[in-house]
């Protein structure tokens, strides 16, 4: 055969270092073993399959030897030739050599395999992160935060609040724990990263005591000691790429590819943030007793916060009088609803959360009589700082 044409040549082969010639009546080849990707041996023959492409009709080259030692022979050299190439050579031979299917599959388990592990790194490469990042992303969400509510000036009632919340910082810690009152009728409270933390004021008039308090701040010294808002940003980096990589550039729409990734970025948060606040109630429980305070007040807060959903869920809460516009009342429906998928989207259910504590206060024996705020200085919080 000459490789080119369909009609079969007989003639001499030579075998040459890296080549091998062939010669008929009409016809010279040189063969270099990088055209070949399969070699099949039966008896005295040897097979050598020519790696196909739309110029070669007929890519088989059979080599007849005159005894089996030669056959040996060559076929050890021809290997060796094989495995002296370089990487692409191989990568090019693999591609000719495996089966199309097989190939596809191996891409498709390459891919999963490295989108996994792309994952699981996001997941976990925040302890390389140093804590002066949690710092320095509190200070720049700080401004847009305090830009949203009213800060309370009432610097008595942050000087109480202030104080108490230092007998609940570890003393391990590496973050200055700030905490500031905003006037707002929600019964919560956030941290940020690096350690500021926000009361809003509706939580006074929520919370039955101030021990219930020291549990919603026990929890989100866990927020911050747990490093959540940094493990949320690597968390979000990994999705974007991983959107970028499934969706590929040449789409010339980047809006629509950064609204893919904030989508996904949400959905996948809805979990996570859920994973991140039980570990956070665990750990501010364990907070609590080390520090003398029972943990029950955290699940006591959790508990009073079921009436407060409640009343979410129905529309009482931002209810508008029937004197008003059918434009400003779907504008109230619109903030009520926005104001319920807030609160859903970053807390659990109440009922999971109680019981997840109960259980480890439980079996852990934790108790604790120590109170958080003296009881005038609790009158005076719920008396101040009331939402505008």
């Amino acid at each position: 055969m000459d490789g080119r044409s369909p009609i079969a040549k007989m003639g001499d082969s030579e075998i040459l270092e890296d080549t091998i010639h062939f010669e008929s009546e009409d016809v010279e080849i040189q063969f270099e073993y990088t055209k070949f990707h399969k070699i099949e041996v039966t008896e005295l023959k040897i097979q050598l399959i020519l790696i196909p492409d739309e110029h070669i009709e007929s890519p088989v080259l059979e080599i007849f030897f005159t005894n089996k030692e030669e056959l040996k022979e060559f076929r050890k050299h021809f290997l060796t030739q094989r495995k002296d190439k370089g990487f692409l050579d191989k990568f090019n031979h693999w591609l000719h050599t495996t089966n199309k299917v097989k190939i596809l599959a191996s891409f498709a388990i390459a891919l999963l395999f490295s989108l996994g592990v792309i994952y699981y790194l996001a997941n976990h490469s925040y302890i390389f992160v140093p804590t002066e990042w949690d710092i320095k992303l509190g200070e720049s969400t700080k401004s847009i935060m305090e830009s949203e509510f009213t800060v309370c000036k009432d610097k008595k009632a942050e000087n109480i609040l202030s104080k108490s919340l230092q007998s609940l910082v570890p003393k391990d810690s590496k973050f200055k724990y700030e905490v500031k009152i905003l006037s707002d009728s929600t019964p919560n409270a956030f941290a940020i990263s690096g350690g500021k933390i926000y009361v809003l004021s509706g939580i006074f008039d929520q919370a039955k005591n101030s021990n219930e308090l020291a549990g919603v701040l026990a929890h989100e010294i866990g927020h911050v000691e747990r490093r959540h808002h940094i493990r949320n940003l690597t968390k979000a980096v990994s999705t974007a790429f991983l959107v970028s990589i499934i969706v590929g550039p040449g789409l010339g729409d980047l809006d629509m590819i950064e609204t893919l990734t904030e989508l996904g970025s949400t959905l996948l948060f809805l979990s996570y943030s859920r994973q991140f606040e039980e570990e956070s109630d665990s750990y501010g429980v364990a907070l609590l007793a080390n520090n003398g305070y029972h943990p029950r007040g955290m699940s006591a807060f959790f508990r009073s916060m079921i009436d407060y959903e409640k009343s979410l869920t129905s529309g009482t809460i931002l209810e508008e009088s029937e004197s008003e516009s059918k434009e400003e009342d779907e504008e109230s429906t619109s903030l009520t609803a926005n104001n319920l998928l807030n609160f859903l989207s970053t807390h659990p259910p109440t009922e999971e959360r109680i019981q997840a504590i109960q259980k480890l206060i439980t079996e852990n024996n934790y108790k604790g009589n120590r109170k958080f705020i003296s009881d005038q200085d609790w009158t005076y919080l719920q008396k101040s700082c009331s939402a505008l």
